[in-house]
């Protein structure tokens, strides 16, 4: 009996340790990557002293009021004034990121910082498509879900016809830690 269980043990060890890859092993190795390395779009914030002309930047505006009813940034009207033969006016605020927005901000310097638009995570019970190009390279794509951030108004969306993106991994083994996602 001993002898049997030894036998399934080093089987199972045997198994795990195998250079081949199934779809679910390498789903699983997406997921874990997309957690270590989350993967975005991004666009630039500027931040102090910005003049709006009212009516014409009122969408942007518009962002800007509902990020500072969300407490992601301060937006504090310094002076208003109307253009000289205009009927449109000119709004000068100060712009400051809050603490709440730590989690979108990617790079921040004096004047601008740089903030997540859209995040994309792996769907659920995702088809990978798996293709083993040789022993120890592999190539999956992946489903990635499209989730917009409260920031997402600022930019223009790159794929505004799709709510997922196609993207592409490579794989590849090594002896001593088995299979890993390289890019």
């Amino acid at each position: 009996m001993k002898k049997i269980a030894l036998f399934f043990l080093l089987m199972v060890i045997a198994a795990c340790s195998s250079e081949s890859l199934s779809v679910k092993q390498a789903t699983n190795l997406i997921e874990t990557h997309t957690e270590k390395y989350p993967y975005f779009e991004k666009t630039n914030l500027q931040l102090g002293e910005q003049k709006y002309s009212v009516r014409k930047d009122s969408a942007e505006l518009s962002v800007l009021r509902n990020l500072a009813s969300q407490d992601l940034i301060s937006l504090k009207t310094i002076s208003s004034h109307k253009k000289l033969l205009s009927k449109d006016s000119v709004l000068v605020v100060n712009i400051g990121l809050t603490t709440k927005a730590a989690d979108f901000v990617i790079d921040q310097k004096k004047n601008k910082a740089q903030v997540k638009t859209y995040l994309f995570t792996i769907q659920e019970d995702s088809d990978v498509q798996l293709e083993l190009n040789s022993k120890t390279k592999a190539t999956a794509s992946a489903k990635l879900i499209k989730i917009t951030t409260p920031f997402a108004g600022l930019s223009k969306d790159k794929n505004p016809n799709a709510a997922f993106i196609t993207q592409k991994f490579i794989l590849k083994y090594n002896k001593e830690t088995g299979w890993y996602v390289a890019r």
